[in-house]
């Protein structure tokens, strides 16, 4: 493990200063930069960024500022972060027809597998930040994998020293956002009862809809400075939830909170808009056309993570015409249990063919929605019918095919819900003793578990009447504890705090870390590790290993 860093002193690295600085300062390397006639001009408010690593290659991002048309960057790669060793460099166009978003894929034999990089974009006026990555590890690696996740970072609804914190660590492999990167609406209503720390003009007063709203949308986000320094530190990949396009969206269908007479486009365009930004400004390939995929494989060496869309071939949910937060009307298992798709019938085949022939130990499944249920009466009435519960006869075949194939080591890591759970995964989501198959149970035994990391901002159920810390956990211990008495599948529930988790994958076990901050709405406020759990290989049950630990944190790097 290399010294952690102060997250500033890493992220500013060479931005801001001249070309002949930025490349060492040789007269030699700065006329290498002239002749490589990068554009003249620009910033880079954005930052930089990289993601869909592999063994021997990596996408590199970021966005010129300040420039009316498309612009030449060159960029380097170097095994160090001075820029001594240089092992790649190149050019890329920072696009005024992609938001003048550059993207590269870095694909060289000067890479190697499992090794850290370092890299930088520039022009005549200036470099950029200096990102970092670390290639993926080989299929055969006996090196321990750490992932980060998170998700629902709502700007206005809070800041984002989680991601402050995770840009302290040095020992991360990727980092995971489970959807809800951005959030289309100004939620007007919602801060009629939770008052906004921070505006959010991008858009009709924080509402977008159009591509050039989107793309103020993210633009808002990524200048964040601890955003932009957890990109810079961290290969990320992101998959989309429905924030990102409209609030419960299925498919072609309009989610319900946006009114048609607040419509400034149609949706069919809305939805191809927030496509479009969403590529556009993170670190994926672009692609274009109506129907752009997002889920595939990113193989880490003991872990492989399957990366599933569960927006955009879904059918319509049920029991919840309103399309609001909870279901809204009865929802016996008839309903539950009604032909309907989640992934599609492709993306369902080609997440069955890759668990079954992933080599890795660790199958983790970067899954927006909640896999397992939670059921608030006796009575199995579902929270949730927008989550798998909506979709159980393709829950049932899902596990019921990972049973029946003997694969072991499936972890589904979430987001969405607001909170922090994690549970055991049966073929009905429920269990009627937790861990224990009678044989007279319909739900079976676990056949995988499942960590939902929180939100990194964005209000749950408690925030809408309890502020300080205290409050919080007195309000969400009610709460809390009535999904314990009803769910035995689910191990642990907490409400009252936001953040992210990182799970650790070896070969002998996993481990969850949940990282929680005591106050979203404090920019100042710590950071501590709130629970840490351990699943055994070849046993699917979560072990609750217990917490909370204050920081400073002696078993992680704390950076400074």
């Amino acid at each position: 493990m290399h010294d952690p860093i102060d997250r500033r002193t890493f992220v500013r690295g060479a931005a801001g200063i001249t070309v002949a600085g930025a490349l060492g300062g040789s007269t030699s390397a700065f006329a290498r930069a002239q002749r490589t006639r990068v554009g003249s001009s620009g910033a880079f408010a954005q930052g930089v960024a990289s993601g869909e690593p592999s063994t021997r290659a990596i996408s590199l991002w970021t966005r010129l500022s300040g420039v009316s048309r498309s612009s030449t960057l060159g960029y380097e790669v170097a095994r160090d972060r001075a820029f001594e060793r240089v092992v790649v460099r190149g050019q890329a166009t920072a696009d005024a027809a992609a938001d003048f978003t550059a993207h590269v894929r870095v694909s060289d034999r000067a890479l190697h597998s499992g090794q850290e990089y370092f890299y930088r974009f520039f022009t005549q006026a200036g470099s950029s930040d200096v990102g970092r990555f670390r290639t993926a590890r080989p299929a055969d690696s006996r090196e321990t994998v750490r992932i980060a996740f998170f998700s629902c970072q709502e700007y206005i609804a809070g800041f984002y020293q989680a991601h402050a914190d995770l840009a302290s660590r040095d020992d991360i492999d990727l980092v995971v956002c489970l959807g809800d990167y951005v959030y289309e609406q100004g939620f007007a209503s919602t801060a009629a009862v939770i008052p906004p720390v921070r505006p959010d003009d991008s858009g009709d007063a924080g509402d977008v809809q159009t591509l050039p709203e989107y793309r103020e949308k993210y633009n808002l986000y990524n200048t964040d400075p601890d955003l932009r320094a957890m990109r810079a530190a961290h290969p990320l990949v992101a998959i989309w939830d429905d924030h990102e396009v409209e609030d419960n969206y299925a498919d072609g269908i309009a989610g319900g909170a946006t009114e048609d007479a607040d419509r400034r486009v149609s949706f069919a365009e809305r939805k191809r808009n927030g496509y479009r930004a969403f590529f556009e400004h993170l670190p994926r390939r672009l692609q274009s056309g109506t129907n752009p995929q997002i889920y595939g494989r990113v193989p880490l060496g003991a872990a492989e993570v399957f990366l599933l869309d569960e927006r955009q071939y879904r059918d319509d949910q049920p029991c919840n015409p309103g399309d609001g937060p909870v279901t809204s009307e009865p929802c016996p298992p008839d309903r539950q249990y009604a032909p309907r798709t989640l992934l599609g019938d492709r993306q369902k085949a080609e997440l069955k063919a890759g668990l079954s022939g992933s080599k890795a130990r660790w199958k983790v499944v970067a899954n927006q929605v909640m896999v397992t249920s939670i059921d608030v009466v006796p009575t199995l009435q579902p929270l949730n019918a927008d989550a798998w519960d909506g979709y159980a006869r393709e829950r049932r075949e899902l596990i019921d095919f990972i049973a029946q194939q003997g694969i072991e080591d499936v972890t589904f890591i979430t987001g969405d819900i607001h909170t922090f759970f994690a549970g055991d995964v049966t073929r009905t989501g429920r269990q009627a003793v937790r861990g224990v198959d009678s044989g007279a149970d319909p739900n079976g035994a676990p056949r995988a578990t499942e960590f939902v990391g929180g939100a990194i901002s964005s209000p749950g159920i408690v925030d809408r009447f309890a502020r300080t810390e205290p409050e919080r956990n007195a309000a969400a211990a009610p709460f809390d504890a009535a999904v314990l008495a009803l769910n035995p599948q689910i191990t642990y529930a907490n409400q009252a705090y936001k953040g992210y988790a990182i799970l650790e994958a070896s070969r002998g076990d996993l481990r969850v870390d949940y990282r929680a901050v005591r106050d979203a709405r404090d920019p100042n406020s710590d950071v501590f590790r709130l629970r840490r759990f351990r699943v055994q290989a070849g046993r699917p049950i979560v072990i609750d290993e217990g917490g909370p630990v204050p920081l400073p944190d002696p078993a992680l790097p704390t950076g400074g």
